[in-house]
């Protein structure tokens, strides 16, 4: 199994033990090669990036069961650290989620 694959299968755990957010399952994780990126804190670290799609929610129908509302799954990215492939966490679009599960 190469990095990449270990990485999206350790954030696919990651994602079921914590049960904090979800993942669309038809559309494939990907995993990009490592690179230095600039992280929140302001520091330039060598890391691994997988994205994601959670699964869409709020799904609304009319009475003759067509869908009136749809709220569509968001992109998110997983950074991991190069070096010891520890998630350091993972960016929304509205914030990020600790490696430890919070906010």
């Amino acid at each position: 199994m190469t990095t990449k694959e270990q990485l999206i299968e350790k954030l696919k755990a990651w994602i079921e033990k914590k049960n904090i957010i979800t993942y669309e399952d038809r559309i494939p994780f990907n995993c990009w090669d490592k690179e230095v990126k600039e992280l929140r804190d302001g520091t330039k670290k060598e890391v691994y990036v997988v994205s994601f799609k959670t699964k869409s929610t709020n799904i609304e129908y009319n009475e003759k069961g067509d869908v009136i509302s749809f709220f569509e799954g968001m992109y998110c990215f997983a950074y991991f650290d190069a070096e010891t492939l520890e998630l350091l966490y993972i960016k929304k679009h509205i914030g990020y989620i600790e490696a430890d599960g919070s906010f």
